[in-house]
């Protein structure tokens, strides 16, 4: 097991709520694009997020360090609550025309298949490979973590955003997520270098599955958004809008994230430098939702 540098920051679950009903589904005025963009999330985070949670709560007993126990416990906690903030807008989205129930089973299904406890259908205990499977998913998480963490940190930074002439409501979701996803930036990859092989080639491998994977599922989130949008006459074209949403200062460049996939492979990686927690913080003490909350 590696030690780990102790922070004093607690991982805090808030119980947020948000009124959905004024919310248009093309949230940000005169861009669908950056829009559903931005509304995939609300397709892809309620499953990840649960799997999320099933993963570490089958690590938590190989867990010795307290400090990181009660982090596990923490980030579980916010990403259910995330999930489930994720699941309303879904509701609120079918009763305007948009039913993403079908879409929703099929990627459970996905993810079980690809995710869960198997491989290529045959548990990991059968192969004995329950250890490095657990240990390989713990690193999946990290890197996810750590795209998570570069849009949190782009959410909270952008100075422009209150010209975005976006749905507050929306926006408050975002960036209250995106605010937790800062703050929480550590644990994945604490936890995976405590109980599992966190070096170069390891992750190398689990960086080249996930990227591909992330960018298949989230263009296939957007696409059937922009499908089954009502209010939609043409879908937008990814190659052209993207560039247009990150010169207006709404989306991230393919370079940025590039280069933030390269930098997960670095021997000196550590997520604690990759953003900023008393920003992260800022933002949840000025979020409305989440001065309801408390």
């Amino acid at each position: 097991m590696t030690s780990l540098p102790q922070e004093t920051h607690t991982i805090t679950p808030r119980r947020v709520k948000f009124d959905w009903q004024d919310t248009p589904i093309q949230w940000v005025a005169g861009d669908p694009f950056t829009s559903h963009f931005y509304n995939a999330l609300h397709l892809i985070f309620p499953p990840i997020e649960a799997w999320f949670c099933q993963v570490f709560k089958q690590a938590l007993p190989l867990v010795t360090d307290e400090k990181l126990r009660q982090d596990v416990i923490g980030f579980m906690r916010q990403e259910a609550i995330h999930g489930g903030a994720h699941g309303l807008v879904l509701e609120h989205f079918q009763a305007h025309g948009i039913d993403s129930n079908r879409y929703m089973a099929f990627l459970r299904r996905q993810i079980d298949r690809a995710l869960g406890d198997r491989i290529f259908g045959i548990p990991a205990r059968r192969l004995g490979l329950e250890r490095w499977w657990l240990n390989t998913r713990i690193g999946i998480i990290a890197a996810g973590e750590h795209f998570t963490c570069m849009w949190g940190k782009f959410a909270l930074e952008a100075t422009n955003i209150e010209s975005w002439n976006a749905d507050p409501t929306m926006l408050d979701l975002f960036r209250w997520h995106a605010a937790e996803e800062v703050e929480h930036r550590t644990v994945a990859f604490d936890l995976y270098r405590h109980i599992a092989p966190a070096g170069f080639f390891h992750r190398l491998f689990l960086m080249t599955g996930v990227v591909p994977i992330l960018v298949l599922h989230w263009t296939m989130a957007m696409r059937f958004l922009m499908r089954h949008d009502p209010n939609l006459a043409r879908r937008p074209s990814l190659f052209r809008e993207w560039p247009r949403a990150v010169r207006a200062g709404r989306l991230l460049s393919l370079r940025k994230i590039a280069g933030a996939s390269w930098r997960f492979l670095l021997r000196g990686y550590d997520p604690r430098t990759e953003a900023d927690t008393s920003l992260a913080l800022d933002y949840i003490a000025r979020s409305p939702a989440a001065s309801t909350a408390r």
